[in-house]
């Protein structure tokens, strides 16, 4: 009994002694711009009609909800949680661009909606959220600063192939898509040997 009381410490001793003396390894340069790019995440955002009555989902926030209401909305429902919209500097990340499989109740009522980050630059970026249809074309476009806690709503529009915005078939536009920029990822935490 005394040998075990005595070794375990030993072992744990040893372990952490060889693992302290591992020289940490100095991040890429794909690593360090990840680090330093803030996080864009979107939610979807469908309002009540006959072809798409209210629905139980993920929670509208109240910004979200004060934002529609000032668009004229009152009645609707959100279908995805936030979800991360990656750049052409993350490509190769974990996490892809699919924002919604289109789904309501287990149908197909819409086609799949992915999400882009065009543009980044001066500051300022554009997010770009497009499907619903098959005949692309439907997406809600939002320019913001690209500051975490900037956010913003904006309603699936039909952009034509030059680019001119028009409204949704309809009273109202077929979705709305929420925007909010987070803060960059953590750091990963990085051993005092490596002469930081």
């Amino acid at each position: 009994m005394r040998f075990r009381s005595f070794a375990v410490p030993l072992v744990f001793y040893t372990i952490t002694t060889f693992a302290s003396e591992l020289p940490a390894q100095n991040p890429t340069p794909e690593l360090i711009a990840r680090q330093r790019i803030n996080q864009v995440f979107v939610k979807v955002i469908i309002p009540v009609t006959d072809r798409t009555p209210k629905q139980n989902g993920p929670v509208v926030e109240s910004w979200v909800a004060e934002q529609l209401k000032e668009l004229g909305d009152t009645g609707y429902f959100a279908v995805t949680d936030w979800v991360p919209v990656c750049d052409g500097l993350l490509e190769d990340d974990i996490v892809d661009n699919d924002v919604w499989d289109g789904r309501l109740d287990g149908k197909h009522p819409f086609c799949p909606v992915g999400g882009d980050i065009p543009e980044r630059s001066n500051g300022r970026l554009l997010v770009s959220v497009v499907g619903w249809s098959p005949a692309s074309g439907y997406e809600a476009r939002a320019t913001l600063a690209d500051e975490p806690g900037t956010r913003a709503v904006e309603p699936v529009l039909y952009y034509s192939v030059s680019g001119e915005k028009r409204p949704a078939q309809g009273e109202q536009p077929m979705a709305y898509v929420a925007v909010i920029i987070g803060p960059p990822p953590q750091k990963p935490v990085t051993s005092p040997n490596n002469g930081e």
